[in-house]
C-alpha cells in the first residue's frame, strides 16, 4: 500500500483537502500520476494484465486496451493479484447470499457479489486497508447532520462488513431491503434515524408510508444510492420528509461521486478516473451525454480496475459548483446504455437510440395522478407501460394521453411509432437484484 491509504486518518486529510482546494491543473496531475501507477502495478503482480498489456506501453495510459465485467469475470484467477482462485470466491459468494451472513470474510477479505440487472454475476474483491481508505474518504466528504450523533439506517438487499459501524456514539445500522415492508417499519422507528439511506424506489414507498400515517420517523437527511434518482422522485421525497436528498453514486468497480453541501453531484477525482468519450472515441464535450463511460480506479490493487467499460450514460455539468470545488460535476446520469430505448428511423430503416429521459419525462408529465411507472420495449415495436395511479384517477383519460404522447416521442425521432399497451399495477422488480429499474429494454439485439 502507499503511504497516504496506509493511514486512514492521513488519507481523511487529504480527502478532504483535496476536494476544497485542489486546482483543475492539481487535479490532472494526480491522475496522470495515479493511472500510470496502477497500470505498472497491475503489469507486475496480475497475470491477466501482463498478457493483456503485452506490447503496449503503461506510460501511454490512454491507448491501453478496455477491460469490461465479461472479460474481469472470464479472466478473474489471473485478473486479481492476491493469488484467489475464481471458483473458490464464487462458492464463497454465493455461501453468502445463501446464509445472509454478511460478517464472513475470505482468509480477512472481504468479497462480494453483484449481480446487476443484467443478471451477470460479478465478484468485488475489497482488502481491509482498501476497505479503511474507502471509509476515509466517506467521512471526510459526506453532508452529514451538524452538531448530531450519526445515527444511519441503511436499507439494501446485502449488507457487507465493510460498512458496519458502530463507535463513539456514531452507529449505522443494517436493514434488509427484501423483508415485509411492516417490519421495516418497526424497525426504522424503533431505531428512530437522522439519516436514512437506501434505493430511491425504497425511500419513495417509505415516504408514501409517512404521508399515510402509517411511517412516523424525521430523518434529517436522505441519501439515495443504487438506483437512478430521477427529478421528480427526489422532489417528492423532499416535500414529505422535509429534508434534503443527498446521492452516492457508485458500482462494484469504485466509489464515482459523492454530492456536496450545495446538493451537486462530484466526480471523487481523486478516487476515480473518468472518461467520457463520443461515437468516435474523443473526449465528449461537457453538456452532452457521453457514448462511452470508462472508469479507472486510481487506488485499488487487489482487483485493478483500469479503463474499465461501465454501461452508464452520464452527462457533464458545464458550471462550476457554488462550494468551490473543481472537481467535476455530475449534471445527469442519464441510466444505462442497456436501457436506451429504440425505434426504426422512417427513411434510413435503421436503429435510432432515444434517451430514457425522453421516456420519463413524458409519462410523468401526463398527469399528477401517476404515482409509479414502468415502461418495457420487447421489440422496436411494442411498448408496455405499468402504471401506478392514485384512487378516482380517471385511467381512459391518461391511457389515452399516454398512448398519444409516447408515439409523439417516436416520431419527432423519426422513427416508426410502436403500439403502447398500458397495464394500470405495481411496477415489477428485478428477480435478480430487486431494483426497480423504470425504463427497461429487452432488445437483445439492438446493438448488433
Amino acid at each position: 500500500m502507499e503511504f497516504e491509504t496506509r493511514f486512514p486518518l492521513i488519507f481523511y486529510i487529504l480527502s478532504k483537502y483535496r476536494f476544497r482546494f485542489w486546482s483543475v491543473k492539481d487535479i490532472k496531475k494526480y491522475q496522470e500520476k495515479k493511472t500510470k501507477g496502477i497500470a505498472r502495478y497491475a503489469l507486475e503482480h496480475s497475470k491477466f494484465f501482463k498478457e493483456h498489456y503485452n506490447n503496449y506501453n503503461v506510460s501511454e495510459f490512454l491507448s491501453l486496451p478496455i477491460v469490461d465485467k465479461k472479460i474481469m469475470m472470464d479472466n478473474l484467477t489471473e485478473y486479481n493479484t492476491l493469488g484467489l482462485n475464481k471458483d473458490d470466491l464464487i462458492n464463497f459468494a454465493l455461501n453468502i447470499e445463501k446464509t445472509r451472513d454478511f460478517s464472513m470474510r475470505f482468509n480477512g477479505i472481504n468479497i462480494g457479489m453483484s449481480s446487476g440487472t443484467s443478471g451477470n454475476k460479478g465478484i468485488v474483491i475489497t482488502t481491509k486497508e482498501e476497505e479503511n481508505y474507502i471509509k476515509a474518504m466517506y467521512a471526510s466528504r459526506l453532508v452529514l447532520p451538524k452538531g448530531e450523533k450519526i445515527n444511519c439506517a441503511f436499507i439494501l438487499r446485502v449488507n457487507t462488513p465493510a460498512f458496519n459501524y458502530s463507535q463513539s456514539g456514531n452507529k449505522l445500522t443494517y436493514i434488509n431491503q427484501l423483508q415485509p415492508i411492516e417490519k421495516t417499519i418497526e424497525q426504522l422507528e424503533k431505531l428512530n434515524p437522522n439519516i436514512v439511506s437506501a434505493p430511491p424506489s425504497m425511500l419513495k414507498i417509505l415516504a408514501t408510508e409517512l404521508q399515510k400515517g402509517r411511517l412516523k420517523i424525521s430523518p434529517k437527511l436522505l441519501y439515495s444510492y443504487a438506483e437512478i434518482l430521477y427529478p421528480e422522485v427526489k422532489e417528492y421525497l423532499e416535500n414529505n420528509f422535509r429534508c434534503e436528498v443527498h446521492e452516492v453514486y457508485q458500482g462494484s468497480e469504485g466509489y464515482y461521486a459523492l454530492t456536496c453541501r450545495h446538493g451537486n453531484l462530484h466526480i471523487n477525482e481523486d478516487m476515480v478516473f473518468f472518461e467520457l468519450l463520443d461515437e468516435k472515441g474523443l473526449p465528449t464535450k461537457d453538456g452532452e451525454p457521453c457514448h462511452k463511460l470508462l472508469v479507472t480506479d486510481l487506488h485499488k490493487k487487489s482487483q485493478p480496475i483500469i479503463r474499465y467499460e461501465l454501461n452508464d450514460i452520464i452527462t457533464i455539468s458545464k458550471e462550476k459548483c457554488g462550494c468551490g470545488s473543481n472537481f467535476r460535476v455530475i449534471k445527469q446520469i442519464q441510466g444505462r446504455a442497456d436501457d436506451m430505448f429504440w425505434g426504426i428511423r422512417t427513411d434510413t430503416k435503421e436503429p435510432q437510440f432515444i434517451f430514457q429521459d425522453y421516456i420519463s419525462r413524458t409519462i410523468i408529465s401526463i398527469s399528477e395522478d401517476i404515482e409509479e411507472y414502468q415502461a418495457i420495449q420487447d421489440s422496436y415495436t411494442e411498448i408496455i407501460l405499468r402504471i401506478q395511479l392514485r384512487k378516482g384517477s380517471n385511467k381512459e383519460k391518461i391511457k389515452e394521453q399516454l398512448t398519444q404522447k409516447l408515439k409523439k416521442v417516436f416520431s419527432k425521432h423519426h422513427c416508426v411509432e410502436p403500439e403502447i399497451k398500458v397495464t394500470f399495477c405495481l411496477p415489477l422488480l428485478n428477480k435478480r437484484s430487486n431494483k426497480l429499474i423504470r425504463i427497461k429494454c429487452n432488445i437483445g439485439e439492438k446493438n448488433e
